[in-house]
C-alpha cells in the first residue's frame, strides 16, 4: 500500500504544471493580474514607488496653500506622535501617508472621520481636531493628483484589484485558480483580507480551498496597518464571512536553530503573562529538531561604556571568524567552521543608524570603527541618512554645481522648505572642496573642467551641446570620479538610490520632464526646477530610503548590521541582538524602545482611526499592544539565529533598567535577574 500511494502522489506530482502557479506578492499579483486582464483600450495600471507617494504628499498635500506650516495641522500630528520632536516636513508628510493608507487598509469611513459631530478621540478627548480637516484636504489633493495622472499608489491598487475582482472585471483570472495560499498572514491588513476571502470565494465553487501560514508572534508590521486579529481569528471570520470550517494546524518543530536557542526562545515568548492572551490559544512551544551537537548556550557581552562595547565585539568578531577562535568561559574555542565567513554573522538593532540625533556614534556607527582595525568592512547601508551620506553629498552637489551654477533656480523657487535648502548648500559646499582636491582621473579630462563644461554649456569635442540631456546620463560620468560608487557594494547601493529617484517620477508620469533637463528657453528652467522637486528634495528631506529589494542579496564578507524588521525572514550560524547600547540610564525619550509608558504613533492611529472601520477599536489598550509588539520583536531578533546567539548592552541594563529585551514584563517584573544569570557573559 505504501509503494502504491508513493508512485500515485510522484504521478500527480509530475504531472503538475508548476508554470501555472502565480506566484508573487498580493502587489506584484495585483498589478500583473490588473495588466493582463484589462478591458481593450484600457491602460496598464501605473503603480508610483513609495518615495515617489511620499514626494507627492508634500509636494501636493503640503506644500500646496503652505498647509505643512498650519498650526491645527501641526498640532494634530504633534499628538499623534507624542510630541514635536523631529517634527519636520519630512515626518509631516509620513503621518499624513500612513493616515491615508489606513483609510484604504482599515476601510475607514472618511465622512465619519471627518465629522464635526463629538466624539471620543484618542488624541483631542471629546471633540475632533481640527487639524484633521487639513489632513483630508492634503489627502484629498494627493489622491486628485494621481487620478489626473492616470497612476495609483500600493494601498490603491490594491483597493483597485479588490473592487475588480468584486465587479466580475476579473471573472476570467479567478476562475481559473484551483487554490489560494497565503504567506506571512499574520501582517494582513483588513483590505487585504477581503480580496483573499475574494479570492477564496471562487476556489471554494470550483472545489479547492484557501490555506494560510504565519505566526502571530512574529508580527511586526503593525506600523505599516498591518492587523494581527485577522490572523489569530482567521477561523471565525472565514467561517462568517464565507461560511467555510478552517482547520487548525500547528508548525511547532523548529530545523533552524539549536535546542538552547529554541529553549531560549521559548521561555521569553512566555515571561509576560499579560501577553498569552494576545496569542492564539492553544499554541504549543516550539521544539527543536536539531540533533544536540554544538549546542551552546546563550552568551553575553555587557560592558561599562559604549566604547568598551564596540571594542571587546570587533575583537570578539575577529576573534572568531579571522584569527584562531575566542574562548568561552566553561565551553571552550568558539570559531567558525571551515566554510564559515564574517558574513555568517549579523548584528541586530532595534535601529541600524549609526548617528543618534545629537550626532553621537550608536554602537553600529561605533563597531563600523572599530572592526576596520581588524580589516573587516560591515554592511549597512540603512545605516545613515542617505543625505549626509559623504558619496551621496558629492554626487547630489556636482549635479547641482552642473545643472544649476550659483543656485540661480534654486533661489528662484520660493517654498523650498528651509531644510532641502539647507541640505544643498551642504551639498554644493563638499562638491566645490572635491573638485579642488582634483581626484583621479584627471586624464583627457578632470572633474573640474568636466563640471564647467556643464556649467557654460559648452561641449567638449566637435559636436553641439545637445537638446537633452538625462540626469541619470549626468549621473554615470559623475561617477567616473567617485571611486565609491564603482566598486563598493555599500557605495553601489546608494548609487542605485539616487538613479532610482530619477527613474522612478519619470516612469510614473509624475514628472513632465522625465528626470531630462532641456536646453531650450523657457523649458531649461522649468525642467531643472522639477529635477529639483522630483529627485533633490526628497532626498534631501529624508523621504528617499534604501529600498528592501536591494538588501535581498547580502554580502559573505561583511559583517551585517540590520534593523529587526529587515532581518526578519533571514537567518545567521550567528546573531548578535543590541539588547540595550543606547542606555545609559532610565530616561523617558527611549522607553517605548524598551518598557513603553504608553502607546506611540502607531497605536495613536489605530485608535483614532479603526473607530470609523468594519474592525472597531481594539480591545487591547495602546500600553499592552506597545508591549506585545516589543516582544514579538525582541522574539523575531532572538530566532533568526542558527547556532550562536549572542546579547549585546552596557552594564546598566544588565543591572537596573527595565527592558523587554532582558527579560522584563509589563508589571516590572524582572524574570531573569539582576545579571542576566541565564546568559554565559564574556
Amino acid at each position: 500500500m505504501a509503494n502504491t500511494s508513493n508512485q500515485t502522489t510522484k504521478q500527480a506530482l509530475q504531472r503538475l504544471d508548476i508554470n501555472a502557479v502565480v506566484t508573487g506578492t498580493l502587489d506584484s499579483i495585483a498589478e500583473s493580474v490588473l495588466t493582463g486582464h484589462r478591458p481593450p483600450g484600457a491602460y496598464p495600471p501605473i503603480v508610483i514607488e513609495e518615495f515617489v507617494a511620499k514626494n507627492l504628499i508634500l509636494r501636493r498635500g503640503l506644500f500646496q496653500g503652505g498647509r505643512y506650516q498650519d498650526q491645527d495641522l501641526r498640532d494634530y500630528i504633534c499628538q499623534l506622535r507624542n510630541g514635536a520632536f523631529g517634527l519636520n516636513p519630512a515626518t509631516l508628510a509620513e503621518v499624513v501617508k500612513q493616515i491615508k493608507e489606513r483609510f484604504l487598509h482599515d476601510l475607514i469611513d472618511r465622512n465619519q472621520y471627518m465629522s464635526t459631530s463629538p466624539r471620543s478621540c484618542a488624541v483631542c478627548g471629546t471633540h475632533p481636531h481640527p487639524g484633521i480637516k487639513v489632513v483630508c484636504e492634503a489627502i484629498r489633493d494627493y489622491e486628485d493628483h494621481l487620478n489626473a495622472e492616470g497612476v495609483v499608489d500600493f494601498s490603491g491598487l490594491e483597493q483597485r484589484f479588490l473592487q475588480e475582482l468584486q465587479s466580475g472585471a476579473l471573472d476570467r483570472f479567478a476562475n481559473s485558480l484551483k487554490a489560494v495560499l497565503v504567506d506571512e498572514y499574520q501582517d494582513t491588513n483588513l483590505l487585504q483580507e477581503q480580496i483573499y476571502f475574494e479570492l477564496a470565494r471562487r476556489v471554494h465553487q470550483t472545489g479547492g480551498g484557501i490555506t494560510v501560514v504565519g505566526d502571530d508572534d512574529q508580527s511586526l508590521f503593525r506600523f505599516r496597518g498591518a492587523t494581527v486579529d485577522l490572523f489569530q481569528n482567521f477561523p471565525q471570520r472565514l467561517r462568517r464571512n464565507l461560511q467555510l470550517q478552517a482547520q487548525t494546524v500547528f508548525l511547532a518543530e523548529n530545523y533552524r536553530s539549536t535546542p538552547c536557542i529554541v529553549d531560549f526562545c521559548n521561555d521569553f515568548i512566555q515571561l509576560d503573562s499579560a501577553y498569552q492572551s494576545a496569542r492564539v490559544r492553544g499554541k504549543p512551544p516550539i521544539v527543536s529538531a536539531r540533533s544536540a551537537m554544538n549546542n551552546i548556550p546563550i552568551l553575553g557581552m555587557f560592558r561599562d561604556n559604549l566604547n568598551m562595547l564596540a571594542r571587546d565585539l570587533a575583537h570578539f568578531i575577529n576573534s572568531v571568524f579571522r584569527a584562531n577562535g575566542f574562548h568561552v568561559p566553561g565551553l571552550g574555542r568558539l570559531e567558525r567552521s571551515h566554510s564559515g565567513s564574517v558574513g555568517d554573522c549579523a548584528l541586530l538593532c532595534h535601529s541600524p543608524r549609526e548617528v543618534d540625533s545629537n550626532g553621537n556614534l550608536r554602537l553600529p556607527g561605533q563597531l563600523r570603527h572599530e572592526l576596520s582595525n581588524y580589516g573587516i568592512q560591515v554592511f549597512n547601508p540603512r545605516g545613515r541618512h542617505l543625505a549626509s551620506v559623504p558619496e551621496v553629498e558629492r554626487l547630489c552637489g556636482l549635479m547641482l554645481e552642473c545643472i544649476d551654477p550659483s543656485s540661480r533656480v534654486q533661489n528662484s523657487i520660493n517654498n523650498l522648505p528651509p531644510e532641502a535648502v539647507n541640505t544643498f548648500n551642504r551639498w554644493r559646499q563638499r562638491a566645490r572642496t572635491y573638485i579642488d582636491q582634483n581626484p583621479h582621473p584627471q586624464q583627457p579630462n578632470s572633474l573640474a573642467q568636466f563640471v564647467q563644461t556643464w556649467q557654460q554649456r559648452s561641449p567638449q569635442g566637435r559636436h553641439p551641446w545637445p537638446q537633452e540631456i538625462n540626469l541619470s546620463d549626468l549621473v554615470y560620468k559623475l561617477v567616473t570620479w567617485i571611486p565609491e560608487m564603482q566598486d563598493d557594494i555599500e557605495g553601489l547601493v546608494y548609487l542605485e538610490v539616487v538613479l532610482r529617484a530619477i527613474t522612478a517620477a519619470a516612469s510614473a508620469r509624475v514628472s513632465r520632464y522625465g528626470g531630462s533637463i532641456l536646453f531650450q528657453t523657457p523649458y531649461e528652467e522649468n525642467s531643472i526646477r522639477s529635477a529639483y522637486w522630483d529627485v533633490f528634495v526628497p532626498i534631501a528631506l529624508g523621504a528617499l530610503e534604501v529600498d528592501e529589494d536591494l538588501l535581498e542579496t547580502l554580502p559573505k564578507d561583511r559583517l551585517n548590521i540590520l534593523s529587526i524588521h529587515q532581518a526578519k525572514g533571514l537567518e545567521f550560524p550567528m546573531v548578535i541582538v543590541d539588547a540595550g547600547s543606547d542606555y545609559r540610564r532610565d530616561h523617558p525619550r527611549q522607553r517605548f524602545k524598551r518598557f513603553p509608558d504608553d502607546g506611540d504613533l502607531t497605536h495613536n492611529l489605530e485608535d483614532e482611526l479603526r473607530q470609523f472601520s468594519p474592525l472597531g477599536l481594539p480591545a487591547r489598550s495602546r500600553r499592552d499592544r506597545a508591549f506585545d509588539d516589543l516582544i514579538r520583536l525582541y522574539f523575531v531578533a532572538f530566532s533568526r539565529a542558527q547556532d550562536v546567539l549572542l546579547l549585546v548592552g552596557l552594564n546598566s541594563v544588565q543591572q537596573s533598567i527595565p527592558n523587554v529585551a532582558t527579560g522584563w514584563d509589563r508589571n516590572r517584573n524582572w524574570h531573569w535577574g539582576q545579571g542576566l544569570p541565564n546568559l554565559v557573559h564574556i
